[in-house]
């Protein structure tokens, strides 16, 4: 039996990941939230706050994480730009609650899985509006699905979703974005009588990773965008979508110091993680100082790392000239800040090291979900398949 954590490892508070839901439930005045777990689906190994309604997934992937760990179906948005057949037909056994439809082949597909599985109620579909990228359909090929509704007969189309992208911190990108909604949920309306059940929007609030004073720049974000979402809130049945901004503060990725070392005057200390773990939004982690603590701090004046993981490339530079008390081989450093993103997003898989344990802190403590993982394993060919 494991007494405590190996480096490295990352840890999730979900007191903090509740703190800051509950900040953003008061701010939104009960508007219901919904939880995208690409951002972080380790989360759901304990129980979510009661603010978030529903939990989106993006991938069959994120679908299967939701059935092994026995997610109600029906507070399922299953969300995302490729949807086969046979994803579709598992999402309708199920029991997902919500569909989205991209394209009007993805209707086309959600149809024809539907009569594949022959269901007795319809399923509940939003159509996602494009903001000018691969993801949703045009305001047009809305306007064609609603024309064609014939060609349906097994969609309950409900809604509409719309998300544009995040790492916005200015409420002009807000204020463009529910133009954008607003414009649509009219034409609709005047066009095809169409009333809206839900209007799940991702407002892509911008989390500070790198700049003091972090959490007072994320207050000020929300403070400045939640009346813009409470009016919208009044005019339609709106859901708020969010990943990064509920689970960045919750994470936290620690890592050894494995070798210091000085050469032409920079010191460098080597650490048994590195960029493959640590993952900040629009990172250039050399260039970038993000926010770092000692789990012991030495007397003695502070000086500058170099902070280096254990790849075999000179990108892998997680921190230059951070300035820390006197460091010595086997002191754990620790980056805050991780709570989205770093353990899916970074890239775990290179050079085939171990993949970092994951530990949850919850209603019962400190628990492991996740050992050590051999990237090898992945990497290798299975020859005896």
């Amino acid at each position: 039996m494991q007494s405590g954590p190996k480096t490295p490892y990352y840890v999730y508070s979900m007191e903090a990941f509740k703190n800051r839901v509950d900040q953003v439930g008061k701010a939104l005045r009960g508007i219901p939230l919904v939880f995208s777990i690409k951002a972080n689906p380790f989360i759901l190994t304990e129980s979510l706050p009661t603010e978030i309604k529903r939990v989106e997934v993006c991938s069959p992937g994120e679908l299967s994480i939701c059935e092994r760990l026995k997610i109600d179906p029906e507070s399922i948005i299953y969300s995302g730009v490729v949807k086969e057949i046979e994803d579709i037909c598992e999402a309708i056994r199920y029991g997902a609650g919500i569909l989205t439809a991209e394209s009007i082949r993805h209707a086309e597909l959600l149809e024809e899985g539907a009569v594949k599985e022959d269901i007795s109620d319809k399923i509940k579909v939003i159509l996602r509006l494009s903001a000018g990228s691969q993801f949703g359909m045009s305001e047009d090929d809305i306007c064609s699905i609603f024309s064609e509704r014939e060609k349906y007969a097994h969609l309950d189309i409900i809604g509409i979703h719309y998300y544009s992208g995040t790492g916005k911190s200015k409420v002009k990108r807000i204020e463009k974005d529910l133009k954008q909604l607003r414009g649509t949920l009219s034409k609709i309306k005047e066009e095809f009588g169409f009333e809206p059940d839900i209007v799940e929007y991702g407002p892509g609030l911008a989390v500070e990773f790198f700049n003091e004073p972090r959490e007072d720049e994320d207050v000020r974000v929300l403070a400045e965008t939640a009346p813009l979402l409470n009016e919208f809130a009044k005019e339609v049945p709106l859901s708020i979508e969010m990943g990064r901004y509920m689970a960045a503060t919750c994470g936290e990725y620690h890592t050894r110091v494995c070798d210091i070392k000085t050469t032409e005057d920079v010191t460098y200390a080597l650490l048994d993680g590195g960029m493959h773990h640590v993952n900040y939004f629009g990172q250039m982690m050399a260039m970038k100082m993000p926010p770092i603590r000692q789990a012991l701090q030495r007397p003695g004046e502070k000086r500058p790392y170099t902070l280096c993981g254990s790849l075999c490339t000179t990108a892998d530079v997680l921190a230059r000239d951070a300035v820390l008390s006197p460091l010595e081989i086997g002191d754990e450093l620790v980056f805050e800040r991780v709570g989205a993103y770093s353990a899916m997003e970074a890239p775990a898989l290179f050079l085939s090291r171990r993949l970092p344990e994951i530990w949850i802190n919850g209603a019962d403590g400190m628990k492991i979900i996740r050992g050590n993982t051999p990237a090898d394993l992945i990497n290798v060919p299975n020859l005896e398949s």
